[in-house]
C-alpha cells in the first residue's frame, strides 16, 4: 500500500507535505488538536461525517497565532497573523489531523488511564518547583477553555495520534547507496584559487552627476517604493505599573497566612507509583493469575520496584519502580486517589480497580505535612496581595482609559495624567509592523483602521491580554508611493559610484583571466598585478557575505579535466570583481567519515524518509475520505 501512496507524492509535493505534516505532529502537540472542546454549531468543514465548528477552528487559529509569536517573537509580520492568512492552511490541518486521528481509531490503537495520566503529571505547564500542581493544572485548563475531563479526551487523541504516526515513520529505512550519494553531494570539497580587485580604493575619486542620479531615479523607481506607514503615541495599562505603589500591611499578610494555614490539609500532595494490570493487554484468567502473584511476592517482602519493572502493563512508569509522581488528590482516577490516600509512607495497598485496569498502589512519600512558617511565606504572600490589589486597580483603570480616551480628541496627554501614566511613542511602522507594541496585530490593525488613521480618532481600548490594555492615536501619517529623490539621493550616489568603479576593474579582471587560460602561473600573475591570491582548499558548500558569494561560485564550475584548470570571472553584490580558478574537485565519501558520523547520518536519512511516508499516509487518507468544506 506505501508504494502506490509514494507514487502519488513526488519531488518538492512531497517536501512540503512532509514538513507541514511533521509541524502539525510534532510541533502542534495537545494546543493544536481542539476537536474534542465542542462549541459552535456553526460547521466549517465535515470529514467523513465528523464536524469542524467555527469555534474550534478559530481555537486552532489563535494556537498557531500565539505559536508563531512565541517562536519568532515581536518580528513576525501583522498580515502574517491574521485570520485571513491562517484561516485555510489551520482549517486543512485540522481537517487532516482528524483523517489520521480516524485511521488511529480504525487501527484499534489506544491509550491507557494510566499513561494519560502520566502525561498530565509531568507536563511543565501544570508544575510547580517541578512538582505537580493542583492549582496550576486547573488554571491552565481554565485559560484553554477546557474541562478536566475534556482535556484528558483531548491528551488522549493526541497521544494515539502520535502513537499512530510513529507506527509509520519509525518503521523508515535508508539504503547504503542512497547515503553515498547524499554524502558525495553535500559533503564535496574543491580546492580553489582566486583574487578580489576591491571597488573601495577607487570610490573617493569617482564623481557622480546630478542629472546621473536624476536618470537612475526615474528608471528605477521599483527599488524606491515605500508602504503606507503611521507613528502613534500609545497608552499602556499592565498591573505591575501600579503595583510599583502598593504597600500592604503586615497584619493583611499575617490574615492571609492563617487562611493557609487552615486550608492546609487541602493542599497535601502525595508520590504514587504503582503497578498496572492492564485489562485491554491481559484476558481476565491473566489478570487473576498476575495479580495473585504479584500480591503472594509483595507480601513475602519483594522490593516494589522490581516487581513493577517485571509485571506492570504501564511502559512509562514500569521503567521508574513504578513512579507516577506526585498527586494533590485530583490526577489520578478516584478509586486510586482513595485507595492512595488511606495509606502511610511505604505501605502497598491491596488491588485497586479503575478503568485502566487493576493496580498495586504504593505510597513512597508525602509533602507539605507541615505548613511553612510565616517568615518562609512573607514574601511570596505580600506579592500575592500586591498583585491582587494591583490587578483591581488595573480594571478599574482600563475602564477610565476607555471613558477619558473616547472624550479626548486631541492627544493622551490628559488620559495619562488622569491615570499617573506616561504617554509612549513609535516611529513609523506599515502595516507589516514595526518594533515593539507596533509588532502586534491588534495595533496594526487599530493604527491603519479609517476612523483612527484618517478621522485622527482616539482607538478604543485594545485588550492585548487579560493583563495589558492600550489606547493609541496616530500622530504621523505618510502615503504609499515612491520615496522622494532627497531620501535616497545617498544611496543612489553609493549605487553609481559602486558600479562605475566595478566597471573600471572588469577590464582588469579580464586580463587577468585570458592570461590564466593561456596558461600562465596565477601566483605571479597576482605579483604582476600587487594582488593578493588566496587558497581555498578542501572547501565545502556554504558560507555568508563575501565569502559565501566566492564560495558559491565556485560550486558553480564543473569539474575540472586531469591537470587542468576552470576559471571564472564575476563581480559581488558590493561591486568588487573576482577572477577564480579551479583546481580540484572531490566528491564525499561515506567511508571516509567515522562510525558515529555514518550512523548519525543514516539515522537523519532514515527519519527524512519517515516524515515522507507518513506523509503519503496522509495523503492517501485524505484522497480516501469523503471531505465537504462549507463556504
Amino acid at each position: 500500500m506505501l508504494q502506490s501512496m509514494r507514487d502519488n507524492l513526488k519531488g518538492t509535493a512531497a517536501v512540503i507535505i512532509a514538513a507541514f505534516f511533521g509541524f502539525i505532529l510534532v510541533i502542534g502537540g495537545i494546543d493544536f488538536f481542539t476537536g474534542t472542546s465542542g462549541g459552535s454549531v456553526d460547521q466549517v468543514a465535515e470529514v467523513d461525517g465528523e464536524e469542524i465548528t467555527e469555534l474550534e477552528l478559530q481555537r486552532a487559529i489563535q494556537n498557531r497565532r500565539d505559536r508563531i509569536e512565541s517562536q519568532y517573537g515581536e518580528e513576525v509580520p501583522a498580515d502574517l497573523l491574521s485570520d485571513a492568512q491562517l484561516r485555510e492552511p489551520v482549517l486543512r490541518q485540522l481537517i487532516d489531523s482528524l483523517v489520521v486521528r480516524e485511521a488511529a481509531k480504525d487501527s484499534g490503537m489506544v491509550m491507557s488511564a494510566a499513561m494519560v495520566d502520566k502525561e498530565i503529571v509531568q507536563m511543565p505547564a501544570f508544575q510547580v518547583n517541578e512538582q505537580f500542581d493542583k492549582r496550576a493544572f486547573r488554571d491552565g485548563l481554565r485559560r484553554m477553555g477546557f474541562g478536566p475531563i475534556a482535556f484528558r479526551q483531548l491528551l488522549e487523541q493526541d497521544m494515539t495520534l502520535q502513537q499512530y504516526a510513529a507506527s509509520i515513520s519509525d518503521s523508515a529505512f535508508t539504503t547504503r547507496a542512497s547515503a553515498e550519494q547524499v554524502v558525495a553531494i553535500s559533503m564535496e570539497e574543491r580546492d580553489f584559487d582566486y583574487v578580489i580587485l576591491p571597488v573601495a580604493p577607487l570610490l573617493a575619486d569617482i564623481s557622480v552627476d546630478d542629472s546621473d542620479v536624476e536618470t537612475y531615479y526615474q528608471s528605477h523607481q521599483k527599488d524606491f517604493l515605500q508602504s503606507e506607514q503611521v507613528a502613534i503615541e500609545y497608552i499602556e495599562l499592565k498591573p505591575e505599573i501600579f503595583a510599583r505603589n502598593i504597600d500592604i500591611a503586615e497584619a493583611d499578610v499575617r490574615a492571609q497566612y492563617q487562611q493557609e494555614v487552615d486550608h492546609f490539609e487541602a493542599n497535601i500532595r502525595r508520590r504514587a507509583a504503582h503497578i498496572l494490570i492492564d485489562g485491554a493487554l491481559n484476558d481476565a484468567s491473566q489478570t487473576e493469575q498476575k495479580t495473585a502473584e504479584i500480591q503472594r511476592k509483595l507480601a513475602a517482602g519483594e522490593d516494589f520496584s522490581t516487581l513493577a519493572k517485571e509485571y506492570s502493563d504501564d511502559a512509562i512508569s514500569s521503567e521508574k519502580g513504578g513512579d507516577l509522581g506526585f498527586s494533590s488528590g485530583d490526577v489520578f482516577p478516584e478509586q486510586f486517589e482513595e485507595a492512595l490516600a488511606k495509606l502511610k509512607p511505604g505501605e502497598v495497598s491491596a488491588p485497586v480497580v479503575t478503568d485502566s485496569g487493576t493496580h498495586f498502589i504504593k505510597l513512597i512519600e508525602v509533602t507539605d505535612a507541615e505548613p511553612p512558617t510565616f517568615e518562609e511565606r512573607k514574601a511570596a504572600i505580600t506579592a500575592q496581595l500586591r498583585n491582587a490589589a494591583a490587578e483591581a486597580e488595573f480594571v478599574d483603570a482600563v475602564i477610565r482609559l476607555g471613558d477619558l480616551a473616547a472624550y479626548t480628541a486631541t492627544d493622551l496627554a490628559e488620559p495619562a495624567k488622569e491615570l499617573g501614566v506616561e504617554v509612549h511613542k513609535t516611529p513609523l511602522f506599515s502595516r507589516s509592523g514595526g518594533p515593539g507594541i507596533a509588532a502586534n496585530s491588534a495595533v496594526i490593525a487599530a493604527a491603519f483602521s479609517p476612523e483612527v488613521m484618517s478621522d485622527g480618532n482616539n482607538s478604543d481600548v485594545l485588550n492585548l491580554s487579560d493583563t495589558d490594555a492600550v489606547v493609541l492615536r496616530v500622530v504621523e501619517h505618510k502615503a504609499a508611493g515612491v520615496k522622494p529623490l532627497t531620501e535616497v539621493k545617498a544611496e543612489i550616489v553609493q549605487r553609481l559610484q559602486r558600479d562605475k568603479a566595478s566597471a573600471q576593474l572588469l577590464q582588469k579582471a579580464q586580463a587577468i583571466q585570458q592570461a590564466l587560460n593561456e596558461g600562465e602561473d596565477f601566483g605571479a600573475q597576482a605579483q604582476k598585478d600587487h594582488l593578493t591570491l588566496e587558497a581555498s582548499d578542501k572547501t565545502r558548500r556554504g558560507g555568508f557575505g563575501a565569502r559565501g558569494e566566492i564560495v558559491a561560485e565556485a560550486f558553480k564550475l564543473s569539474p575540472p579535466q586531469a591537470g587542468q584548470f576552470e576559471t571564472k570571472l564575476f563581480n559581488t553584490t558590493s561591486g568588487d570583481q573576482v577572477v577564480l580558478q579551479l583546481r580540484m574537485v572531490r566528491p564525499g565519501s561515506l567511508s571516509a567519515q567515522s562510525s558515529e558520523q555514518r550512523k548519525a547520518l543514516m539515522r537523519q536519512l532514515s527519519s527524512m524518509n519517515g516524515t515522507v511516508e507518513l506523509a503519503a499516509v496522509q495523503q492517501y487518507l485524505a484522497s480516501k475520505a469523503d471531505i465537504e468544506i462549507k463556504q
